[in-house]
C-alpha cells in the first residue's frame, strides 16, 4: 500500500516531473538541431554519428512517454490549434488577456455606474418623498398608526394614517376629537368601511408570521407587478393585502414567491424579464470597445487592436447618434474628418456615455411579466403546458389570481399572527 502524500508533497512531485519533461524536450530539440546539421553536411564518415543522435532522440521520446502519465497538465485546445497552424502560442495568451481585460473593464464600469445611480437615486427619493423613502427598509416607526375618522354623526368610518388626518385638517374638512381621531364636517356620500370589520379594527404592529415587533416592512401579498394591471375596483382595496412582516420572514417567503412566479412564467408563457426586448448588438460591442479604450490597461493594448476598437466606436456612434446627448452628438459630428482622440476630454466623455447605453431595451411591443399574466387571466388564456391549477385560475379571472397569491402566502409563510377578519377568501372588490 502506497503512503498517502500531503498536498505539498504532491505539488513538489508534480513540479519535479514537469521539470524533468521540460529538460527532455530541450534535449530532444537540441538533438534534432544536431541531426539537421549532420544531414546538411552529410558524409559517409558521419553515418555513425548520425546513428548515435537518432538513438538518443528515440530514447528521449521514450523517456517522455514514460513521464506523461505522471504529469497532470491541461493544455487548451486553442493553444494546440495555434501550434498546429505554426503560430506562436504566446499570441494566444496575449489575445486572451486582452479580451479578459476588456470584458472586466466593461463589467467594472457597469457596476460602478449602477452603484453611483443607486446612491443618487436613493438621495433623490429621500428628498422628494421623505415619508415613503424607507418603506422597504426596516421601520423605526409604527407600520399602523391606527388613527380614526368619524363621520358627521360621530360614527366610525375607517382607520387611517396620521398623514391622512393631516390632509383633512389642512383643508378644514374635519375637527380634532383627540390626538388620533378627527370628525368630518361634511356628510359623506357612502358608508366608508363601516360595514367591513377588518378596516375598523386597531391593527397590531407586529410581524404576521412570527409576531416580532422589530424590523418590520410592508409585504404585498399580491405582488405589485400583478396588481398594477388589475381594474381600479380591485386596486382600490390593496390595503387588505398589505401586511407587516419582519425582514427575516419576508426574505424566507420571497424564495417561495419567486418559485411561484417562475411557475406562472411557464404556464402563461410570460417571461419574468418581460417579452418584446430589442437587442442592439452593435451598441453592446461598441460599449465594450469604449470601455477597453478607457480602461486602466488601454496603453497595453497593441496599436493595431486599439485602431480596430476606435473604428468600431466611431462607426456605431455615428450610426446611433440619436442615443447620445446634444453635446456628445456635436462631438461625434466632428469625427467625419478626424480620428478619435483619447487624450481629448470631449472624446472621452462620448466614450463614457457610450458605455452607459443599454444593449438590450424594451421594444414597441414590450410587455412585463405581470401584464402578460393578468391579461391572460382576464381572457382565460394560457400556455399549452398549463397545469390544472393555473387552468382553473385562468377560468376564474383576476379574483382567482388574487386568491391564489393569498393562499400561497398562507401556505408557505404560515402566518400565525394575522389580523382578525383577514382571510384568503375575503372579496377583492367592495360588496
Amino acid at each position: 500500500m502506497q503512503p498517502v502524500r500531503s498536498e505539498e508533497e504532491a505539488a513538489e512531485l508534480d513540479d519535479a516531473d514537469r521539470e524533468a519533461i521540460e529538460k527532455k524536450i530541450d534535449e530532444s530539440l537540441e538533438t534534432l538541431t544536431q541531426i539537421q546539421v549532420t544531414l546538411m553536411n552529410h558524409e559517409s564518415a558521419d553515418e555513425h554519428v548520425l546513428q548515435q543522435r537518432l538513438e538518443r532522440l528515440v530514447r528521449g521520446f521514450a523517456d517522455m512517454h514514460m513521464l506523461k502519465d505522471r504529469l497532470n497538465v491541461n493544455v487548451p485546445e486553442e493553444v494546440l490549434a495555434y501550434i498546429k497552424d505554426g503560430r506562436n502560442p504566446n499570441d494566444f495568451t496575449s489575445q486572451f488577456m486582452e479580451r479578459l481585460a476588456s470584458e472586466n473593464q466593461f463589467t467594472n464600469g457597469k457596476i460602478a455606474a449602477l452603484t453611483n445611480f443607486k446612491q443618487e437615486y436613493e438621495a433623490m427619493i429621500r428628498d422628494a418623498f421623505p415619508n415613503e423613502a424607507n418603506e422597504r427598509i426596516a421601520r423605526s416607526k409604527a407600520v399602523y398608526e391606527n388613527c380614526t375618522v368619524l363621520d358627521i354623526s360621530g360614527n366610525l368610518l375607517f382607520r387611517t394614517s396620521r398623514k391622512r388626518l393631516d390632509w383633512y385638517l389642512s383643508r378644514d374638512l374635519a375637527t380634532v376629537v383627540n390626538d388620533s381621531t378627527i370628525q368630518l364636517k361634511f356628510a359623506n356620500r357612502g358608508t366608508g368601511r363601516s360595514n367591513e370589520p377588518f378596516y375598523l379594527q386597531d391593527m397590531r404592529n407586529a410581524c404576521v408570521v412570527c409576531g416580532d415587533t422589530n424590523g418590520l416592512t410592508m409585504h404585498h401579498v399580491v405582488p405589485h407587478q400583478y396588481r398594477q394591471y388589475m381594474s381600479t375596483d380591485i386596486k382600490s382595496r390593496s390595503s387588505f393585502d398589505l401586511l407587516p412582516v419582519c425582514l427575516q420572514c419576508h426574505d424566507q417567503y420571497e424564495r417561495h414567491a419567486t418559485l411561484f412566479k417562475k411557475h406562472l412564467e411557464k404556464c402563461f408563457q410570460a417571461p419574468l424579464e418581460g417579452r418584446g426586448w430589442v437587442e442592439r448588438r452593435d451598441v453592446g460591442q461598441a460599449g465594450r470597445a469604449a470601455a477597453a479604450l478607457l480602461g486602466q490597461y488601454a496603453d497595453k493594448i497593441p496599436e493595431e487592436r486599439r485602431a480596430e476598437l476606435r473604428r468600431t466606436v466611431q462607426t456605431v456612434a455615428r450610426a446611433r447618434a440619436s442615443l447620445f446627448s446634444d453635446s456628445a452628438r456635436q462631438c461625434i459630428e466632428t469625427w467625419q474628418g478626424e480620428q478619435l482622440d483619447l487624450s481629448s476630454d470631449a472624446h472621452r466623455s462620448v466614450l463614457r456615455e457610450l458605455c452607459s447605453i443599454e444593449e438590450r431595451v424594451p421594444g414597441p411591443d414590450y410587455c412585463t411579466h405581470g401584464e402578460i399574466v393578468v391579461g391572460a387571466v382576464n381572457q382565460a388564456q394560457g400556455g399549452c403546458a398549463m397545469c390544472d391549477e393555473c387552468r382553473a385560475l385562468a377560468g376564474g379571472g383576476v379574483p382567482a389570481l388574487v386568491l391564489a397569491w393569498r393562499r400561497h402566502f398562507v401556505h408557505n409563510a404560515r402566518p400565525a399572527h394575522l389580523p382578525q377578519h383577514w382571510a384568503a377568501e375575503y372579496p377583492c372588490t367592495q360588496q
